[in-house]
C-alpha cells in the first residue's frame, strides 16, 4: 500500500480533532513552524510531529513507506521493552488506525516525548571541555552494554536519535525512533533500514538484523568521542551537520580517508580507530562490540596487502555453485563442440547463461559487496534526492509566505486602526445600557426584556447581527434600536482615532520584523539543511564513481572462470575522499597524489 507524504500528513494534522482516532491526540495541536502549519521531521521511513496534549506532550511517528510485519515487530518490541526496564527508551503505543488522510487510515506510533540535546549539538557545545566528552563516552560504554545484556539493538545509533540529558550525575542518554530495533523475538526477520550511512557498516543490507547491529556504530561514536576529547579541531575539518566525524565514504575505503590517518596521531583514540579501520574489512555481523575491543579481544587487522584486499575481495562461491560451475562449463564446451553453426553455439550459450542466472539466484549475486554496495548508495542517492526536492517546496513556501506578509502590511495597519475605533466606541457605548429605550414608545420595556434574554445589557452589544437573535421583535422595533445606536455612535465619532499614533505604527513595525525574522531564521536553517543534502548528493556520487560495476553477466563468467572480476580502480578524475574544504584532487600538488595500484591498497 503507498503511504502518504509528508506534506499530505501536514494537511492532515492541521485538523487533529478529525485527522487522530486517538481522542487524546486529536485534543492536542500539533507544533508549527514559521508558516503555521504543523512541523515535521522527516526520516527516511517516518515523518515525526510533535503534538500537545493534556496528557503532556508526544511524537507522533507517521510512515512514509510500508514494512513487512509493522504490527508484529511494534508488538515485540513493547513487550520486550516492558520487562527490560530500559532507562534509555520510552513507551510507546502502535494504532494500526491511528490519522486519516484523504479518507483513508494510516498506522501510527504514539510515544512519549524525550527531552534532551541531539548528540551532535551537545558534542559541539562541549568541545572546549573534554571532561565532558569523557563522561559523554562513559556514558556512551554503559548503554552499550545495558542494550546487549537486554539482548536489544537500537539498528540506528546516530546523532538524531541519541538524546543527551545533562544531570549532576553527568551526561545521561536517551534513544528515540526504534524502527531499525531488534529482540530476540524478532529473530529470523530481515531489517527495514540500514541505519544512517554515516554510522553504519558499508556492506550492511537488511538481512543483517541479528544482536550485533550496534557493534559498528558503537564504535564510530566511541572512536569520535575519544578524537575530540583529544583534539577538537577535528571538529570543523570534519563535521558536516550530519555526523560526529566519519562519513560513509571513510568506510568504504579506509585506506584512502584523511580522518583515519589523522586519528593515527592521536594516541588514547588509536586503539579504537584501528579497531574500526579493521571491523571496516570484517563482515557486518563480525564486527566486534565495544566492550570486547575495550578488553582487547577484538581481532586484529591482518597485515600488509591482505588487510586491504578484504574488503573487494568476492564472496566464496557456494558448494552449489561450485558443482553448477563443472556441470555448467561442461554443458558450454558441448554446445561449443557441437553447433554446427556459430549462431547455434551462441544461442545455446546464451540459454546456459541465463539457467545460470536463474539458478544460482540473485540473492548470490546480491550479496557480493560490490553489487550491495552500489544497491546502497542508490537508495541513498534517491532519498537524498526526495529530501532536497522537499527542501525546495519548503523554501518556496517560505518565500511566498513571506512575500503575502509583506504585501498585507497597509492592510493589517487598516485592521488595526478598525480596532482601534471600535475600541473607542465600546468605551463609550457600554456605558449606554438599553434600559434607556423605555423612554421610547415605540420600542418599549418588553422589548429590553427580550434584548437581555439573549446577552444583550448595553449599546455596544446591540449590533443589528446580536439583536436579530431576539425573538418576537417586529422590524420597526429593530429598526428604532439600530437608529439608537447609530446615533450614539455619530456622537462619539470624533472620538475614535483617525490614524494610528506613532507608538501603534512601533509596535506594528515590531512585530513585523519579528515576524519577517522568522521567516528569514527559517529560511537560513531551510537552505543550510538543503546544501547539507547536497554535498551528501555528490559525495554519494564520487562513492559510486570509485566502485567499479559488476553486472549480472560479468558476475556468471567470473562463477564460469571465463572472466575476472571488473578491475577496482577508483577512476583519478573522481577522488573519491577528500577533507572538507580541501581542493579536488585533481588541483592538489603531485606529491599529494595517491600512490599507484588498487583503490583498497592506497594507504
Amino acid at each position: 500500500m503507498a503511504y502518504p507524504t509528508p506534506s499530505a500528513y501536514q494537511d492532515a494534522l492541521q485538523f487533529p480533532a478529525t485527522a487522530f482516532a486517538d481522542p487524546v491526540l486529536a485534543a492536542g495541536e500539533p507544533a508549527t513552524n514559521a508558516l503555521g502549519l504543523p512541523q515535521p521531521i522527516t526520516g527516511a521511513f517516518a515523518a515525526v510531529f510533535p503534538v500537545e496534549t493534556a496528557q503532556g506532550r508526544f511524537a507522533v511517528r507517521c510512515f512514509l513507506t510500508d514494512a513487512p510485519d509493522l504490527h508484529r515487530r511494534y508488538r515485540a518490541l513493547a513487550e520486550h521493552l516492558a520487562g527490560a526496564g530500559l532507562p534509555y527508551t520510552a513507551g510507546f503505543e502502535f494504532q494500526r488506525e491511528g490519522i486519516r488522510v484523504g479518507g483513508a487510515w494510516y498506522p501510527i506510533l504514539k510515544m512519549a516525548w524525550v527531552e534532551g540535546e541531539g548528540l551532535a549539538r551537545f558534542v559541539e557545545r562541549h568541545l572546549d571541555r573534554p571532561e565532558v566528552l569523557r563522561d559523554l563516552a562513559a556514558a556512551w560504554r554503559g548503554m552499550l552494554a545495558d542494550l546487549a545484556a537486554a539482548g536489544v539493538a537500537h539498528g540506528d545509533l546516530q546523532h538524531g536519535n541519541v538524546l543527551v540529558q545533562e544531570t549532576d550525575g553527568g551526561p545521561r542518554l536517551r534513544l528515540v525512533d526504534y524502527d531499525a530495533m531488534w529482540v530476540p523475538a524478532l529473530r529470523g526477520l530481515a531489517g527495514i533500514e540500514v541505519g544512517h550511512r554515516n554510522y553504519q557498516h558499508p556492506d550492511r543490507t537488511e538481512s543483517d538484523f541479528d544482536a550485533s547491529l550496534d557493534h559498528f556504530a558503537g564504535l564510530v561514536v566511541a572512536t569520535a568521542l575519544a578524537a575530540l576529547a583529544e583534539r577538537p579541531g577535528l571538529w570543523a575539518a570534519y563535521s558536516t551537520g550530519e555526523n560526529l566525524l566519519f562519513q560513509a565514504g571513510d568506510f568504504y575505503d579506509p585506506a584512502a580517508s584523511p580522518l583515519f590517518a589523522d586519528l593515527r596521531g592521536i594516541e588514547p583514540a588509536r586503539p579504537l580507530a584501528e579497531a574500526l579501520r579493521t571491523a571496516c574489512y570484517l563482515e557486518p555481523s563480525g564486527v566486534p562490540s565495544l566492550g570486547a575491543v575495550l578488553a582487547g579481544e577484538a581481532p586484529e587487522a591482518a597485515p600488509g596487502r591482505k588487510e586491504r584486499r578484504v574488503e573487494m575481495r568476492p564472496a566464496r562461491r557456494s558448494r552449489f555453485e561450485a558443482a553448477f560451475v563443472g556441470i555448467a562449463g561442461a554443458a558450454v564446451a558441448a554446445a561449443v563442440g557441437l553447433g554446427a553453426w556459430r549462431g547455434e553455439a551462441g544461442f545455446a550459450f546464451a540459454v546456459i547463461v541465463t539457467i545460470m542466472l536463474g539458478i544460482t539466484g540473485r540473492k548470490a549475486y546480491r550479496r557480493q559487496p560490490l553489487v550491495h554496495r552500489r544497491r546502497r548508495i542508490a537508495r541513498e542517492a534517491a532519498a537524498l534526492d526526495r529530501w532536497i526536492v522537499e527542501a525546495e517546496a519548503e523554501r518556496a513556501g517560505l518565500v511566498a509566505e513571506r512575500r503575502a506578509y509583506l504585501d498585507g502590511v497597509a492592510s493589517r495597519q487598516a485592521d488595526r486602526l478598525a480596532e482601534l475605533r471600535d475600541e473607542a466606541l465600546q468605551r463609550r457605548l457600554k456605558h449606554h445600557f438599553v434600559n434607556e429605550l423605555d423612554a421610547d414608545e415605540r420600542v418599549g420595556h418588553r422589548a429590553v426584556i427580550r434584548l437581555k434574554a439573549v446577552g444583550i445589557r448595553d449599546a455596544f452589544q446591540a449590533t443589528p447581527e446580536r439583536v436579530a437573535e431576539a425573538r418576537g421583535l417586529t422590524s420597526e422595533t429593530r429598526a428604532r434600536i439600530a437608529a439608537w445606536r447609530e446615533g450614539l455612535a455619530a456622537r462619539y465619532a470624533d472620538e475614535a482615532p483617525d490614524e494610528l499614533s506613532p507608538a501603534e505604527v512601533q509596535r506594528l513595525r515590531r512585530l513585523a520584523e519579528r515576524r519577517l525574522k522568522a521567516f528569514d531564521d527559517a529560511l537560513v536553517r531551510v537552505a543550510a539543511k538543503r546544501e547539507v543534502q547536497r554535498e551528501e548528493r555528490l559525495r554519494l556520487e564520487r562513492l559510486r564513481d570509485g566502485l567499479p560495476d559488476l553486472s549480472p553477466v560479468d558476475y556468471v563468467l567470473f562463477l564460469l572462470r571465463l572472466r575476472p572480476l571488473p578491475s577496482t580502480e577508483a577512476p583519478r578524475s573522481a577522488p573519491i575522499l577528500q577533507r572538507p574544504g580541501e581542493p579536488a584532487e585533481s588541483e592538489r600538488p603531485a606529491a599529494a597524489a595517491p600512490s599507484e595500484g588498487a583503490w583498497w591498497e592506497q594507504v
